[in-house]
């Protein structure tokens, strides 16, 4: 895809015209001019506004995440060289300033060198559970105290979690095969523990709570577990060349989409009767997009199908990443450009490009939304931010963050982002 850079629209230059005296009374309106912009240089530096923001001390090699009434940081300690870091939280900031408050933590705890946090997640009121990656891909799951920083439990694998009291979790055996353990979210105790010959889980929540455990992987099958007891429930048997079988199965919605040799095949999640088979290339991923579902093949093409049938609405040859779909438009993104992500609107009807949105930084999510947001720094300034929404014609500007460089993160209400003296910096959303 070649997008063309067209300028800005300028009116046409009238030819030199020769200078002509004006009135004395233009003397007064050049006076009313120089003292309106002198009332907008002293309004440019009256005080900002109060808001909800604040500045976390902070490092190049630190992480943030937000967890609603919590901020995480993970920084190296100071002063030492062995890799040493630690996880330090601190509470929201609570009242509008009009300068960024300055946060202090409320605790700290000790994490391994080499590890990162994944996820950090709010659950049972005062509980708070992480996630960590080591350097070998090894997960462990913690449970702390979000008021004191207290371990509660910890346990290998990585988390899933729903409104029923408990834990799934994920344990890899070294070989791209996975067990499955579900714990007490109170207690950490063990429920029941699974081993498979999967490499891949998804889940089907209903009402908030995972009611179906779907395992995929290179052997052929896919099974559907109880996940109350980790029992078989129900099978997919490949259809084809078994050899080769199935490679991944997604749950979407109430359908379970398995992937083999030939296309796509759709299930009802309950009873597993086939709703429809797509045929052609087969397909590289498969996500939700709005009403739609999102598929590329393995040759690069991106398609839109209806969920119902599986029929292509529409589709595009460009290598392009498609990053929300609408009834009408699409968003898609080339991150083929150096700097920055060149994002277009694509219609939906023809799958060409309806508009060019321009270049923009993408603000990393943890709650998937119907829109994405996307900075633009000002040097010097901050950066400005923006809705990408494929309801709408093009970028919609919301709110403009001083001091800040890029590298954002949102989630509810809060975006914090890298500023330029390195530290981190959280503001609440405007409306």
């Amino acid at each position: 895809m070649t997008l063309i850079d067209l300028g800005e629209r300028t009116g046409p230059t009238d030819p030199e015209r020769p200078r002509r005296r004006g009135p004395s009374g233009s003397r007064w309106l050049w006076a009313a001019l120089v003292a309106l912009v002198a009332l907008l240089i002293l309004a440019g530096a009256a005080p900002p506004a109060p808001r909800m923001h604040a500045i976390l001390p902070s490092s190049l090699a630190a992480q943030v995440h937000l967890t609603g009434d919590q901020i995480l940081t993970v920084v190296p300690v100071r002063e030492v060289t062995d890799g040493s870091q630690e996880l330090l939280a601190y509470r929201r900031p609570e009242r509008a300033t009009g300068s960024p408050q300055r946060l202090t933590p409320l605790w700290r705890m000790p994490v391994a060198p080499d590890y990162r946090v994944d996820t950090a997640d709010r659950v049972d009121g005062s509980g708070l559970v992480l996630s960590l990656v080591g350097a070998e891909s090894e997960v462990e799951t913690l449970l702390l105290d979000s008021r004191t920083g207290q371990l509660r439990w910890r346990k290998p694998g990585a988390a899933m979690l729903d409104a029923s009291g408990r834990v799934i979790l994920e344990r890899s055996d070294g070989r791209g095969l996975i067990t499955l353990a579900v714990v007490e979210l109170a207690s950490g105790r063990e429920l029941w523990s699974v081993p498979s010959k999967a490499s891949w889980a998804s889940y089907h929540k209903r009402e908030g709570v995972v009611d179906a455990i779907v395992l995929s992987g290179a052997a052929g099958a896919v099974e559907v577990l109880d996940p109350e007891t980790g029992a078989l429930r129900d099978t997919i048997l490949a259809i084809g060349d078994v050899s080769r079988g199935y490679q991944h199965a997604w749950v979407i919605g109430d359908l379970i989409l398995a992937r083999n040799v030939t296309g796509v095949v759709a299930y009802d999640i309950d009873g597993l009767v086939r709703r429809w088979q797509t045929a052609g290339s087969p397909v590289e991923w498969i996500a939700p997009c709005g009403a739609l579902l999102c598929a590329r093949d393995i040759d690069g093409d991106a398609h839109m199908l209806d969920p119902a049938t599986g029929a292509i609405r529409w589709s595009f040859l460009d290598d392009l990443d498609i990053l929300r779909a609408g009834d009408r438009r699409a968003l898609v993104a080339d991150y083929r450009i150096s700097r920055g992500l060149q994002v277009a609107t694509v219609d939906a009807g023809t799958g060409r490009i309806a508009a060019d949105d321009g270049t923009w930084d993408l603000v990393h999510e943890v709650d998937h939304a119907s829109y994405v947001l996307g900075t633009r720094p000002i040097p010097n300034v901050g950066v400005v931010l923006a809705r990408l929404d494929p309801a709408h014609a093009q970028p919609r500007r919301i709110d403009m963050l001083p001091g800040a460089t890029g590298n954002c993160t949102y989630r509810e209400d809060l975006i914090a982002c890298r500023r330029q003296d390195g530290d981190f910096g959280v503001w609440q959303l405007r409306d």
